[in-house]
């Protein structure tokens, strides 16, 4: 069993994908992280020292599972830093698939990177409208690269921690949209294109918009807005870093059930 030092899985992206590649999947959270402190003491007594710092009682925190595997497999407590949660650049996301009607697997609801400004002030919106493209875009660091775990979907729109430390992890996906297919790259320059062309027009809206897309974010009739991967650019996404067969359907996408088992 290899041994995992703490900082190297957040200062080395190679090291970090071995400790991420180790985690089983199709069990439990829970098991995943008892599994995660055996192979890394250093996180488990991180962990033991700073949990009381740690509140995710809060049954109503559609972010809570982020939180717990943040906290629970890297040692990080929740902040508003806006550099990369990973010291190699990454940052750690948490999502659900759900199934469809055939039991296979899709993406529940888009992934949301990070907030990028308001419609209430169309100044915000300045460093997209002045990139030259997505690449020099100031936000994309955050859209680069991303470590991402994915959990089957149980029944209720929000769960309690008990009900998270539950949820079967289906896979992990590490990804540098750099390094994907080019027409990966395309699609998501294009979608870009799009937003900022819906900023020139004051009509900021999502439709439209294939794999990247800006949408609203936060509280009821918040102006804050956010750019995010769809949902089926996100069960694209982890078909594609998991070397997994995509099925394509009509307009649906879906990685089938026995890839998961």
């Amino acid at each position: 069993m290899t041994i995992f030092s703490l900082k190297a899985i957040k200062h080395n992206a190679t090291i970090c994908k071995v400790f991420l590649q180790s985690l089983p999947k199709n069990k439990p959270l829970q098991e995943v992280i008892d599994y995660a402190h055996s192979v890394c003491p250093h996180l488990k007594t991180e962990v033991e020292a700073k949990k009381h710092l740690f509140n995710s009682s809060k049954k109503q925190d559609k972010g809570n599972l982020g939180k717990i595997v943040e906290f629970y497999l890297f040692g990080q407590l929740p902040n508003c830093d806006p550099n990369p949660d990973l010291a190699w650049g990454a940052d750690i996301k948490a999502t659900h698939f759900k199934t469809n009607k055939h039991g296979h697997f899709n993406a529940k609801e888009r992934l949301t990177i990070t907030n990028c400004g308001k419609t209430a002030d169309y100044t915000t919106f300045s460093p997209i409208q002045e990139a030259t493209n997505l690449k020099s875009c100031k936000f994309y660091p955050k859209i680069q690269n991303g470590v991402l775990f994915v959990f089957e979907h149980t029944a209720g729109k929000y769960d309690d921690p008990d009900a998270n430390l539950q949820k079967r992890l289906l896979a992990v996906s590490t990804y540098n949209t750099d390094e994907l297919p080019a027409e990966f790259q395309a699609q998501l320059q294009t979608d870009f294109q799009d937003i900022q062309q819906k900023i020139t027009d004051q009509e900021v809206s999502q439709k439209g918009q294939k794999y990247l897309h800006i949408h609203p974010h936060g509280s009821k009739n918040s102006t804050t807005r956010a750019f995010g991967f769809t949902n089926k650019f996100l069960t694209t996404l982890v078909a594609y870093t998991n070397n997994l067969p995509l099925t394509i359907k009509g307009r649906s996408a879906y990685i089938e059930r026995q890839h998961f088992q």
